[in-house]
């Protein structure tokens, strides 16, 4: 088996085919792991690896850019806990900036110094946007409220852009708990299914066919969706009106 490896871009898209011009499957963020199988052309064949693993195999499988993959040099140790994290030039916040990490980015600290630490030639993280990958958030639902706003992008996963599926992916991963990628397997492997009529709380994951949000309180949902076009809360009944008419009524509604 060839030696896993990882994204060292911001965000690089996973295509269902070695082709750019492919459906998306879903993204890999920087840090995450990749395990290679085959290059094809300009990519590589292989598995996304969960930050949280799956007891059950890996998260989803497609093809990856290969400039968009480098060698495992050193352990992370780090992550990113702000929504996005300005990359410097130097230790200095008026310095060029390089590029944008995403929220929950995996990151190998060389150094500390300051109110920076660095993590390669020539770039700089803020410590106000790194935690020690071991920190993780005591509440998913807090976790998915801070994407509120944030373009809906099918096959997104990061603070770039999501889709429903990658929400309750990068929140659940904020908690430190594992998630598949999509929202049929979500619906599968998460919680346990409540009794039809059951009141709602904060946590809980609401299912359609193809669709999945989650309940803030017993009456509101947040749901990265086609219709708002971003990561938006609103009504539950609202919802479910709305996306019966499209995709169908509610399937389940689980608990973790």
């Amino acid at each position: 088996m060839m030696p896993v490896l990882r994204c060292a871009a911001g965000r690089t898209p996973v295509y269902s085919a070695p082709k750019k011009s492919a459906p998306l499957e879903t993204e890999l963020i920087y840090g995450q792991l990749f395990q290679p199988m085959r290059k094809i052309g300009r990519f590589i064949e292989g598995e996304t690896l969960g930050f949280i693993p799956l007891k059950n195999g890996p998260v989803s499988k497609g093809y990856v850019r290969a400039l968009d993959l480098a060698p495992v040099t050193m352990a992370a140790d780090y992550k990113i806990s702000a929504l996005q994290a300005s990359v410097f030039a130097r230790e200095d916040i008026k310095s060029q900036i390089m590029r944008q990490l995403p929220f929950g980015a995996r990151i190998a600290v060389i150094s500390k110094r300051g109110d920076f630490v660095k993590i390669g030639r020539g770039q700089y993280l803020h410590r106000q946007h790194c935690a020690l990958i071991e920190t993780y958030e005591d509440d998913f639902v807090a976790a998915a409220e801070r994407h509120m706003g944030l373009p809906y992008i099918w096959g997104g996963v990061s603070s770039d852009g999501l889709d429903c599926s990658g929400l309750v992916q990068s929140a659940l991963w904020a908690a430190g708990q594992s998630c598949p990628r999509n929202s049929s397997e979500q619906q599968a492997i998460l919680g346990r299914k409540l009794d039809t009529g059951a009141a709602l709380t904060r946590g809980d994951l609401v299912f359609w066919p193809g669709h999945v949000g989650i309940m803030q309180d017993a009456a509101h949902i947040i749901h990265a969706n086609a219709f708002h076009m971003c990561t938006a809360s609103e009504p539950l009944n609202v919802a479910a009106q709305r996306i019966e008419k499209s995709a169908g009524p509610i399937i389940a509604i689980k608990r973790l």
